[in-house]
């Protein structure tokens, strides 16, 4: 980045990221989750620090950085002065603001400036709802309190005057800046931070320029004209505007952390795992082009040359790619998903719970009836999917969900009479945008048999997926007996070999990657449009690697993956 010609990093904090139980007793930052190095390399490299730590953070991150566990709290009302809500957000701000204040430019640190919230004019808005002011000023009070009465404090909002009335405080009490893209009108968001901002104290920013765009499965790859790109940068240039660029880097929502938009019930887009953004510097540190194939980076460092004498820093060593080729998964769990789930233990009988009510962040929620009785047509109907079931009768599947498709779910589901009725939820990103994103739970809100509601006798069990599941799944030689299945291979890298890489998917159906216990994120190539998850060198190691591969809708008589250089497209 500061090869780039940037001389500052804006970054969030996933309030989520850092705690490492349910309950929220436990918080983690240590490896990737320690701020405090992140905050030292930017210092290192005499780059100033625009901190976002939330409580919301958007993202397109699961659930906007909340913990999953205000799901499950019918007190909490989010994002608002809400008693419940806030007590959550002052315990966590009270372990985090510590960390940051050795951190601020008064205390000798890189944190120029401390965001209050996060785009609040698309979700609250303080000019109607005394609640929503009094939860602004809260913040406020919070951070200063932490921090320091000095500390430059700012909101984002979109680029206009109607969203940052909404969502910021109008005067000295925080600096209101806006957002937006290529293209834009400069002037209505110039006016807009004019009206807001107290005379004299209105340096002109846009918080986010975006440089690219997010991606939902089953979309074209979001990219964006480099021109245009650097022809309004020129522009906010000329205005004396400073610009921070969503992203600079966008990198990869490993695992289940992605997140997703709409706005709820079968208005649902989750997220793809890859965040690359088509940002100037992609996903594995490489130079990013746009849709009009030129260089963003190089586009970028050109202008700011340009522009800004100081602009100058040697651009580091390219990072490595390798394709490491086709590895054979010549091994197989021989339990089926639905066998290794249900050897896990019952959390809870009784009607249907989501999983936050049952403690659970991510993964997979199984639902088991033992026996549906005698029924008529035993047809099985499923209320409010959050967000894809698959439905086996007597452990043979007969139906697969998914809940944007409102004619799938409405499709209706036959088991047999007195049947054993599992019902396996994959829970893919909770919103992390816009007002449902308060009401989603996931797993199934209900089932009826024949028209008649099941509300008794339901067993559940999870699965989180964790590192200590993956490591407990056992896989043998030619045992691939088709159905949703653990698929496993190795592959050596030489000493000296190891670089980053991508696995291409492109043959499997849509599941999750594991490689030496890490999970890389979902797949799902039918939808696409990536059908390659990234694989950073870190992960990998000189001699044996070990690829396991969950497999969910497709059956592969002689599966194999294979490493290439580049992302592929669908």
């Amino acid at each position: 980045m500061k090869a780039m010609g940037l001389n500052a990093v804006q970054t969030y904090v996933p309030w989520n990221w850092h705690e490492s139980n349910f309950d929220g007793t436990e918080t983690d930052f240590t490896g990737n989750r320690d701020i405090e190095h992140f905050m030292d390399l930017i210092a290192d490299r005499n780059m100033l620090l625009l901190m976002r730590p939330g409580p919301y953070i958007c993202g397109e991150w699961d659930f906007g950085g909340f913990p999953a566990r205000l799901l499950a709290n019918p007190d909490v009302v989010l994002r608002t002065n809400n008693a419940a809500y806030m007590a959550e957000v002052v315990a966590w701000f009270d372990v985090l603001l510590p960390k940051l204040k050795p951190y601020l430019i008064e205390n000798g640190g890189p944190i120029a400036m401390v965001q209050i919230e996060n785009e609040f004019g698309s979700y609250g808005d303080v000019t109607t709802n005394p609640d929503d002011e009094a939860y602004l000023l809260a913040l406020i009070d919070l951070v200063r309190k932490h921090l320091s009465e000095s500390v430059v404090l700012y909101s984002t909002d979109g680029g206009n005057i109607d969203s940052m009335t909404r969502g910021s405080l109008k005067g000295d009490i925080v600096l209101t800046l806006g957002d937006f893209g290529p293209g834009t009108d400069l002037s209505n968001s110039i006016d807009g931070q004019t009206a807001m901002n107290s005379e004299n104290k209105n340096p002109l920013m846009c918080t986010e320029y975006y440089s690219g765009w997010l991606t939902h499965f089953g979309e074209d790859i979001a990219m964006t004209d480099t021109a245009s790109m650097v022809a309004t940068m020129q522009d906010m240039i000329e205005a004396n505007m400073s610009f921070n660029l969503y992203m600079a880097h966008g990198g990869t929502n490993f695992g289940f952390w992605a997140g997703a938009n709409g706005g709820g019930g079968t208005d649902y887009q989750p997220d793809i795992t890859s965040y690359d953004y088509n940002s100037p510097i992609s996903e594995h540190g490489a130079h990013n082009v746009g849709s009009d194939g030129a260089d963003k980076f190089d586009a970028v460092q050109a202008l700011l040359r340009k522009n800004f004498d100081d602009a100058t820093f040697d651009e580091p060593i390219a990072p490595s790619v390798a394709a490491f080729g086709e590895v054979p998964l010549t091994k197989s769990s021989s339990l089926s998903f639905l066998e290794f789930t249900k050897k896990t233990d019952i959390v809870a009988t009784g009607d249907f719970h989501s999983q936050e009510q049952l403690g659970q962040r991510f993964g997979f929620l199984l639902y088991s009836i033992e026996n549906i009785g005698d029924c008529g047509d035993c047809v099985i109907e499923v209320s409010d999917l959050r967000d894809r079931a698959f439905l086996f009768s007597n452990g043979k599947l007969i139906a697969d969900m998914f809940r944007d498709d409102e004619a799938e779910l409405n499709s209706k589901a036959r088991a047999e009479p007195g049947a054993t009725l599992d019902i396996l939820v994959e829970s893919f990103g909770r919103l992390n945008f816009a007002g449902g994103m308060g009401k989603d739970w996931k797993g199934i809100g209900s089932i009826k048999v024949d028209s008649i509601p099941v509300s008794s006798g339901v067993d559940h069990r999870f699965v989180e997926m964790t590192t200590e599941d993956v490591v407990s799944i056992e896989t043998q030689e030619d045992s691939n007996e088709g159905g949703q299945r653990f698929l496993s291979g190795t592959f050596e890298i030489h000493e000296g070999d190891v670089a980053n890489t991508f696995i291409d998917m492109s043959e499997f159906g849509q599941g999750v990657v594991f490689i030496n216990g890490f999970n890389l994120g979902r797949y799902w190539s039918e939808k696409g449009p990536v059908l390659t998850l990234y694989v950073p060198d870190e992960v990998l190691k000189s001699g044996a690697n070990e690829v396991i591969v969950l497999e969910l809708e497709t059956y592969l008589a002689n599966p194999k993956v294979s490493f290439v250089e580049a992302p592929i497209l669908k």
